[in-house]
C-alpha cells in the first residue's frame, strides 16, 4: 500500500519563478524524520552520478548544524529509477554518503538499514521499520 495520496499532485512542479534573486532560489527537501524535537534526519534523493547541487548542499549542511542535540544527519540517497513515469520506491534506495559532525562520509548501505542502524544508536523508540 503506497502512501502517496494522489501520485497527479506529487508529480506536480513548483515553479520558483519570481521568487529567486539571482542564483538564490528556494529549495526542497525530499524527506524529513524528525522525533521527539530530539533526533532530525535529512534526506535528499538523486539518480546515481548526480550530486547535491552547492547551494541545497550548503542549506542542508546548516540546518543539520543548528541542531541543538547532536543527533541530526543528512543522508544523500542515490537510485536508478530511469522510468519518470514510476514512483521511486524510497525503500529500495541506498545511502551514498552521509553528513554528520560537519562532515561528509561516502557509505554504501540500503536506506532502510542505514535508517534501523541509526534508530538503534540513538534509541529513537519510534523509529520501528
Amino acid at each position: 500500500m503506497s502512501l502517496i495520496r494522489n501520485s497527479k499532485q506529487v508529480k506536480q512542479a513548483i515553479d520558483f519563478t519570481g521568487i529567486e534573486n539571482g542564483k538564490i532560489h528556494p529549495s526542497d527537501i525530499d524527506a524529513v524524520l524528525e522525533f521527539d524535537n530530539e533526533v532530525l534526519i535529512l534526506i535528499e534523493v538523486k539518480r546515481i552520478g548526480n550530486d547535491i547541487p552547492t547551494g541545497q548542499r550548503l542549506m542542508l549542511e546548516r540546518i543539520c548544524d543548528s541542531w541543538d542535540t547532536g543527533k541530526s544527519i543528512v543522508l544523500k540517497v542515490t537510485h536508478n529509477f530511469i522510468d519518470d513515469d514510476s514512483d521511486i520506491p524510497l525503500r529500495l534506495c541506498n545511502v551514498e554518503k552521509y553528513y554528520y559532525n560537519k562532515k561528509w562520509t561516502t557509505r554504501d548501505k540500503p536506506l532502510k538499514d542505514a535508517l534501523i542502524s541509526l534508530g538503534v544508536k540513538w534509541n529513537i523508540k519510534k523509529l520501528k521499520i
